[in-house]
């Protein structure tokens, strides 16, 4: 095992895919060039009686393609994706999904842009529906949370100061001014000797300081989440573990609530409402079938509870109430096929399934999903085609 000096959330950044071009290298001066397309196409059903069941067919919004610039100890990557919010949030602007530039020094590395925060997961699950973020509510958290943010980068540490809501302060016409406290996140990560992470902690907490920041969330509103991983190596195998723990993660995204219907993509579910906490868990195993196949199997839990919207929400036969909890569960088993060192084939077949209470009907219909019913069912069968340079 080999400790990488830079820290992860950098290193991440600073590698390339393995056939991306160098179009330029003189000196101290260098310009590479790479790009990763991915598509699905498959077949996914509602366990609902009745409902309609899906042909799959798309591109991923996280295809990308990119530029990386280094000159001495100076460091800038521009990115763009398929589909992505730009630099100021807005879905309609150009999809930037990474703007940064970094400086390193003799104490650290500074970056500045847009770029994934330090607290995403960045290696230890391979549920890669939902845009990568399969696991995401189903006892994973967010693979991708690019956001403005300084950050300072020194042998495996990494702290952030991240803007969730961007704005321009205190401008005479400005009707909610942005009077926001920046979150702070950080996390310490062991890298493997090719820049895979094995071991990583990881914690984020933001303060609202004012009501006007995000609709609906009063001032005094905290917001945080922990997480744990490891991914030990056996030979041709891993064992991925991770766990998680927070409060109010959905306001900045990185801890959700989700149900699958079927689809490709997973829904948000917002029934837990304000002040609603999440403690998850995963386990994966992969291993090596032969020079060019392998084989992944996983599984995920995560319950939902003590949200405001969960108080006093499930009535009973006897009429009594009482709160409840969302439970979510997540399994698949994928088959990775490297066709060439560029094109990867990749069938999976994924069971999820999020149900609210254990006995009971929900009181309060008018909060929350209207397509959640209390309980949902998605099983997806399709594969994935990548291909990267």
């Amino acid at each position: 095992m080999k400790k990488i000096v830079v820290s992860s959330a950098l290193s991440a950044l600073l590698v390339l895919p393995a056939m991306a071009f160098e179009v330029h290298n003189n000196d101290d001066t260098k310009v590479d060039i790479y790009g990763s397309i991915r598509g699905y196409v498959g077949y996914g059903e509602s366990g609902k009686a009745g409902a309609d069941a899906g042909y799959l067919i798309g591109i991923q919004n996280n295809s990308q393609f990119g530029v990386k610039f280094q000159k001495d100890k100076f460091k800038a990557n521009v990115e763009w994706g398929a589909v992505e919010p730009g630099v100021d949030g807005n879905v309609g602007s150009t999809g930037w999904r990474q703007y940064w530039g970094s400086y390193t020094t003799s104490a650290g590395t500074i970056l500045f842009g847009k770029t994934n925060t330090p607290t995403i997961d960045n290696g230890f699950t391979n549920d890669f529906f939902n845009n990568d973020n399969g696991s995401s509510g189903f006892g994973g958290i967010a693979t991708g949370s690019r956001k403005i943010q300084i950050q300072y980068n020194v042998a495996g540490l990494s702290l952030a100061l991240v803007e969730d809501e961007t704005g321009d302060g205190r401008n005479g016409g400005a009707a909610r001014p942005n009077q926001e406290s920046p979150r702070i996140a950080t996390s310490y990560t062991i890298n493997d000797d090719k820049g895979k992470p094995i071991f990583k902690a990881a914690a984020t907490y933001k303060y609202y300081n004012s009501n006007t920041i995000q609709g609906n969330v009063p001032a005094g509103t905290s917001a945080y989440h922990a997480w744990i991983g490891y991914k030990p190596t056996f030979g041709s195998s891993f064992l991925s573990l991770m766990a998680n723990y927070g409060k109010n993660g959905h306001l900045y995204g990185e801890q959700l609530t989700r149900i699958s219907t079927g689809g490709y993509h997973h829904s948000t579910l917002d029934v837990a409402g304000l002040d609603a906490q999440r403690a998850g868990a995963r386990v994966e195993f992969g291993t090596k079938l032969s020079s060019d196949m392998g084989l992944i199997i996983g599984a995920g839990y995560q319950a939902t509870f003590g949200g405001k919207g969960q108080k006093n929400a499930l009535k009973t036969a006897s009429e009594a109430k009482k709160d409840s909890m969302i439970h979510s569960y997540s399994a698949f088993i994928q088959l990775p096929y490297k066709v060439s060192s560029n094109f990867t084939f990749a069938p999976q077949v994924s069971f999820y399934q999020t149900i609210e209470g254990t006995s009971g009907a929900r009181s309060n219909t008018t909060a929350g999903t209207n397509t959640f019913s209390g309980k949902e069912t998605g099983v997806i069968a399709a594969a994935r085609i990548k291909w990267d340079f």
